[in-house]
Formats: C-alpha cells, structure tokens, sequence
C-alpha cells in the first residue's frame, strides 16, 4: 500500500502527508485523524509530487529522505512553495545544509523525529495562522538582535549558505565589507561561526 487517506467529520484542515516508514506513517495518521486533521498519506516520491500537482491541501509535511539517500523530500517543499502551500520538514538526519535548503526552497518549519503528534498539530495552527513560518522566525530574530538593514541583507545570505565572496559579488561591494558585516553580525547575535549562527535562528 502506497496510498492512504481519511477524512474527519469536522477537520481543521487537510494535510498531504509523505512518509516512507509505513509503521510511523500510519501511527501519524492515525494520530492527525484523532486530532481533526484531513490527512492524505504516500510512501513514495513519485505519488506524492503527483499528487500536490494537483490535489488541493492546506499544508505538507513531507520527510527529506523519502526512499532515497538523496533528500528528494525537497522537492516536495518545493513543490509546495510553488504552489503558495505551506511546508513542515520532518526528519530524523536533521543538519545545518538540510535547514538552508528547506529555507531556499520555502520549508516553514523543521520538526526532528522522534516528536509527538500534538508538536505537528501546534506548528501546523501556527503556520496556517502565520504563513510566514521560518522566513519569519529568521525577520523576528534580525529584530531582537537588533540589526541594521544592511546587515539583515548580508545575514540572509549568510543563511542561505553563499560564502563571503559570492555575498560580495551579489551586493556589488568588497569582500573587506562583507567580513566587517560578518564580524558584526556574529557579535551581534553572541555566535562565533555561520553554522552556530544557523542553529540559533533555527534551533531544533
């Protein structure tokens, strides 16, 4: 079986779920059932893409690694970013690179397995209320820690994984610069590398 889905008699909204572990896909949808959640579940890949082509769901919640030791979950949350749905990442092999991709290709949330269903429930009200999801938590960190406009732009490319040069080459300034920005920012945010600065805006 590669396909599941339920329908509550009053859900909260409908889910597009992609899971290829089918013991833990089917514990989540029975848990999104209980808790009014309209769930579609897929095992694979391929299904899945087809089907956020064209069904209509008002989040995804897709693993990175879906049958494959490449993260193919990505393109799923591209997919959806395409499509204006929202995204929640969920995977037990989470590291800083899957973050900025999730981030580039318009994830809204990480959730780390193991989790409980009622931790995927609380992100998936927030993003639904919020859709602004990690691009926000990203904007409401650059605001407590109080940086300057031109820091913010260098900051997001920082999180975005380009190095200091290619920064530089996409705000047409020095590399001299962009370093004076970096060191500015890290002290800043009380962080002394670009992974230890992802990891605080994220945290898992």
């Amino acid at each position: 079986m590669t396909h599941y889905t339920h329908t509550p008699s009053s859900s909260i909204g409908k889910v597009l779920f992609v899971e290829d572990d089918e013991l833990f896909g089917q514990h989540m949808k029975n848990k999104l059932e209980r808790a009014q959640v309209e769930c579609e579940w897929f095992e694979a890949f391929e299904k899945a893409h087809a089907a956020l082509k064209d069904g209509d769901y008002h989040a995804v919640v897709t693993d990175i690694y879906l049958q494959s030791d490449k993260p193919n979950g990505l393109q799923i949350v591209k997919l959806a970013n395409d499509r204006g749905i929202p995204s929640v990442i969920i995977t037990s092999r989470l590291d800083i690179a899957i973050a900025k991709q999730g981030l580039n290709n318009g994830a809204d949330a990480l959730l780390e397995k193991p989790f409980e269903v009622g931790a995927l429930v609380k992100i998936l009200l927030e993003v639904w209320e919020n859709p602004r999801g990690m691009i926000g938590r990203r904007e409401r960190f650059f605001e407590i820690r109080s940086l300057t406009d031109k820091e913010k732009e260098i900051c997001r490319l920082i999180v975005k994984g380009l190095s200091n040069q290619e920064i530089a080459d996409v705000c047409s300034t020095s590399l001299a610069t962009v370093k004076f920005y970096t060191n500015q920012i890290f002290e800043k945010c009380e962080v002394h590398s670009r992974a230890e600065l992802c990891s605080t805006i994220f945290p898992t």
